[in-house]
């Protein structure tokens, strides 16, 4: 496997680590009834990441932007191979990445409004406005189930990287190991020819 291929596949798996984690919280608010144990549970949690320290931040922008820069040199190619998986990866990281942007940032900002102040704090996206009207407890249970749900579509287009990855290489080998018994094939042909000459 090509070291491209590995730092991708590290790096989701990285990804695919956190979302697991993600899951002591997640599968109480999704998947079993509604308690106010769970509810501040994931409340505590998503606070002790949102207000993690701006190494641990960097850490994760970096294991999910890297596989989208690494990927993008991978499509540069050209090949059949690098437009299928490469290409599909591609489509996958960038919906993991707006989902992160759109669906966890505002769900986070809706439920933990007082978060992140700070000095530990490092955040590359502007502050938004403060909401005109305050937030009310019911949207603040909305957010963090939402929250939890994207991590469980995040989880599953991760799969999808490491997966189209995994079959980039194994169709690699496979297209290998055809060419190798065709060129043996053309080889021998080539053998008995001069023998019969």
């Amino acid at each position: 496997m090509g070291f491209a291929s590995n730092i991708v596949i590290g790096s989701a798996s990285f990804l695919l680590g956190m979302v697991f984690v993600s899951q002591v919280v997640d599968i109480p608010l999704l998947y079993l009834p509604l308690t106010d144990e769970a509810i501040n549970n994931a409340y505590k949690f998503y606070e002790m990441w949102y207000e993690a320290p701006g190494a641990v931040k960097a850490l994760f922008h970096a294991a999910m932007g890297l596989p989208l820069i690494v990927l993008l040199l991978k499509l540069h190619k050209w090949t059949e191979s690098a437009l299928f998986f490469d290409g599909t990866s591609v489509a996958l990281q960038l919906a993991t990445i707006v989902l992160y942007l759109s669906v966890h940032i505002a769900s986070l900002r809706t439920f933990l409004p007082d978060s992140n102040k700070g000095s530990n704090s490092w955040n590359f996206l502007p502050q938004p406005p403060p909401p005109e009207e305050p937030i009310t407890e019911d949207e603040k249970v909305e957010a963090v189930r939402v929250l939890a749900a994207a991590n469980a579509l995040v989880g599953l287009l991760l799969i999808g990287v490491i997966g189209m990855q995994i079959g980039q290489e194994y169709a690699g080998n496979v297209e290998a190991r055809e060419q190798a018994r065709i060129d043996a094939e053309v080889r021998n042909e080539e053998a008995e020819t001069k023998k019969d000459q």
